[in-house]
């Protein structure tokens, strides 16, 4: 498989996920969120983390569709 076919699709998704759970943060919408409690207590220490699926899902489907789009291409300049 070519690099170029490799990286792009790779990068697409990344990106778009990254960018998706930067705006649930900043504007704080819920289903785009990634939340990160820490708790001190007497006994100890309880780190609780949660987070959204949706930008992980969203950022897959976008990957998927950029690696089609690139093979497309690639078969019609060839």
């Amino acid at each position: 498989m070519n690099k170029k076919l490799l990286w792009f699709p790779l990068l697409a998704a990344l990106l778009s996920t990254g960018f998706l759970y930067t705006v649930g943060n900043i504007f704080e919408i819920s289903f785009l969120n990634w939340n990160f409690y820490k708790e001190t207590s007497p006994e100890g220490v309880t780190l609780e983390a949660e987070g959204s699926l949706v930008p992980f899902i969203i950022g897959s489907i976008v990957g998927f569709f950029t690696e089609k789009i690139l093979k497309i291409k690639k078969t019609t300049l060839a």
